[in-house]
């Protein structure tokens, strides 16, 4: 928590092109949070946390400060239409594309790129589609890679330490000034978990996740963003 505290005090230069807004991709004007139990304004405050909490370990994202309890200011990012997904577990429509148990752990994260163009159902791209498509580059998408690894590893330790299993990671990225960097939401909407608290009572399998299949408003759903919400929270 206290990495996070000290990177939101950090003095914001002049010329960085900041924006204030209440969600890291939001633009342009003020925006109240929404009531505890809006899953917009839950979203909003897991994301504002991890994306510092990743900013902490030398993580580019697009946040520079908290200025309120209602609003960030954030980067003006370029965003590359790419949806990086990073597999940890065997979930839904990878592991039945690759004939793997459902909940199975993978031996190694396993990352995935997605045309983010909804009008052609957001296609699986290899690296040399993103290359001949001009998405990004050779040496971009090797920032884009190390940096969805990275941020793996750091999100999976936090998760692990409150009881919860991080299946898979949601990312985006954008450039400002050049340099690549996180600038989408992390929350429940783009990952999936799993409770691992022996006394649940679902037990060890108990999904706490949205899938982007499910209905947005459902009740399951805003208790799972109720859920993450505390467990980012609780101190060990």
């Amino acid at each position: 928590m206290a990495v996070l505290a000290q990177k939101l005090r950090q003095p914001i230069p002049d010329g960085s092109n900041g924006e204030r807004h209440s969600h890291p991709l939001l633009e342009g004007r003020f925006q109240r949070r929404p009531s505890e139990h809006s899953k917009s304004g839950l979203s909003n405050e897991i994301s504002t946390f991890l994306l510092g909490y990743l900013a902490g370990f030398k993580i580019p994202t697009s946040i520079l400060e908290k200025t309120s309890e209602s609003e960030i200011r954030t980067r003006h990012l370029s965003m590359i239409p790419l949806e990086v997904t990073v597999h940890n577990v065997a979930r839904g429509e990878y592991g039945e594309r690759l004939g793997l148990k459902n909940g199975a752990e993978l031996s190694f994260p396993v990352i995935e790129h997605r045309y983010k163009r909804a009008d052609l159902g957001k296609p699986l791209l290899n690296e040399f589609h993103i290359y001949s498509l001009g998405v990004a580059t050779p040496g971009q998408l090797r920032i884009i890679n190390r940096l969805a690894s990275k941020a793996n590893i750091v999100l999976r330790s936090f998760f692990e330490r409150r009881e919860l299993r991080l299946d898979t990671l949601g990312l985006e990225f954008g450039t400002f000034e050049n340099q690549i960097m996180i600038g989408h939401e992390i929350s429940p909407r783009t990952c999936t978990f799993t409770d691992l608290r022996k006394n649940s009572r679902g037990g060890r399998d108990r999904a706490a996740s949205s899938s982007r299949k499910r209905e947005i408003g459902k009740s399951s759903d805003i208790e799972t963003f109720i859920e993450i919400r505390h467990r980012i929270y609780r101190t060990l």
